[in-house]
């Protein structure tokens, strides 16, 4: 059964419970980082890309996390613990890479773009040479990585409040690796890794993660039998991946995930729904979250959703926020960070569009080019803490307090703007 209800109901604000709100106490928040190097890990099989004139080799994977945790850990029982990737993003901060690609693209493809044979050669080449400099793994020497993987600070620290260890993992050599189904599982296999490490040093306090997070009271107090994975952009791919009762016999032992959030995941390969590739991915005994916007031009969000309806035993769910983007779920990808190739991808879907345009404050919406408000990236992360929480509390922690949150039957953030919910219960 599919049920579809339009969030409108701004008068439900004053009654309805919500995450945020049902936290008598507020909680205080510790961060954690651990960085065990740009090469710490290989996937068999997964490649650099390839450099014209060498031989291919295994692509170099960090293992690198920030952790958002209580401080009372030690007077708790085991927490559950939700992993967060990021999606494919450029790799390196590097200022001068970054002039180089956003000249040689405005020349080439901008209001005014060059015509001469000799000078576009020029310019392609140009381009071509930036990109690669800001999407290598490791950075150049001197370079300073992009913190992917930090830009969910903001959902960690608010799910972390609520009771959860939050480790947001970084995959940029991934990212700089071979494309396609490939990079899904290279994806996956490294938050695998994540789990690994997290489940040695939640038992025994043994393991890598023994040195830099060993006195920090973890041992004993982290539940790796219920986890939650967020896997933003491509990493929704992968974590959809991860949780496919298809790739069941690649989970590590002792670890169980519970719930999973594809967070304006990037759409996949197979048109045929019963493709094996659509299977890969197809989520059916693990509740399943997944969140789209409607002015996001890079997501696929609603594919996960209807490649599961009618396939699943679980609570799945679709949540279409109206004014969405792509890139401000991440702070490091959203133009207010000032960071390396910062920007809001709904205004630059746009670029070289219809004379007619949306005005300030607008996007078009991808399914019918109309405009409507635009979130703030403020809104738009609120969003995320608002459902990814009640999804979490609900699924890790038993917590049905946020169901009517969660199906959409009451709407918290209706003063927002609108989301369309379809569920499917499950059988």
């Amino acid at each position: 059964m599919v049920k579809r209800s339009l969030l409108v109901a701004a008068a439900l604000l004053a009654v309805t419970l919500t995450p945020a709100t049902a936290l008598a106490h507020p909680v205080t928040v510790r961060t954690a980082d651990y960085d065990l190097g740009d090469a710490a890990f290989h996937v068999p099989g997964f490649h650099a890309s390839p450099v014209e004139g060498e031989p291919a080799r295994l692509a170099d994977l960090e293992l690198v996390g920030r952790v958002h945790y209580p401080a009372d850990l030690a007077r708790r029982g085991k927490l559950p613990l939700v992993l967060i990737q990021h999606g494919l993003w450029h790799s390196c901060a590097d200022r001068d890479a970054e002039a180089a690609w956003k000249s040689s693209y405005t020349a080439l493809y901008g209001p005014d773009p060059v015509t001469d044979p000799a000078e576009v050669e020029r310019l392609e080449g140009r381009l071509q040479d930036a990109s690669v400099a800001l999407s290598r793994w490791p950075c150049a020497p001197g370079t300073p990585a992009l913190p992917n993987h930090r830009g969910y600070d903001y959902l960690g620290r608010a799910l972390a409040e609520r009771g959860f260890v939050v480790v947001s993992i970084g995959v940029s050599g991934v990212n700089a690796g071979e494309l396609g189904q490939i990079a899904d599982l290279a994806r996956a296999e490294v938050g695998y890794e994540h789990l690994r490490m997290w489940r040695r040093l939640a038992e025994d306090g043994t393991g890598p993660l023994a040195e830099p997070l060993g006195r920090l009271g973890f041992t004993g107090h982290v539940d790796l039998g219920s986890v939650g994975v967020v896997g933003h952009s491509r990493g929704g791919r992968a974590v959809m991946w991860q949780a496919a009762r298809a790739n069941r016999d690649r989970m590590p032992e002792g670890v169980a995930i519970r719930a999973v959030v594809p967070l304006a995941s990037v759409t996949y390969y197979a048109p045929d729904e019963d493709a094996p590739e659509n299977l890969d991915y197809r989520v059916t005994d693990i509740p399943f979250g997944a969140l789209a916007g409607s002015c996001d031009y890079a997501t696929g969000g609603p594919q996960h959703f209807a490649n599961a309806r009618g396939h699943t035993s679980a609570q799945i769910v679709l949540w279409e926020v109206r004014g969405a983007n792509h890139n401000a779920y991440n702070t490091e990808w959203s133009p207010s960070s000032g960071q390396v190739m910062a920007t809001d991808d709904a205004a630059e879907a746009w670029a070289g569009g219809p004379s007619t345009r949306p005005g300030p404050g607008q996007c078009a919406q991808v399914a019918d080019e109309r405009p409507v408000r635009q979130l703030t990236e403020p809104e738009q992360r609120q969003v995320a803490v608002t459902y990814l929480s009640a999804f979490f509390a609900k699924h890790l922690k038993g917590d049905r307090r946020f169901d009517r949150v969660v199906d959409g039957t009451s709407s918290p953030l209706a003063h927002l703007t609108p989301i369309t919910v379809s569920t499917d219960p499950g059988r």
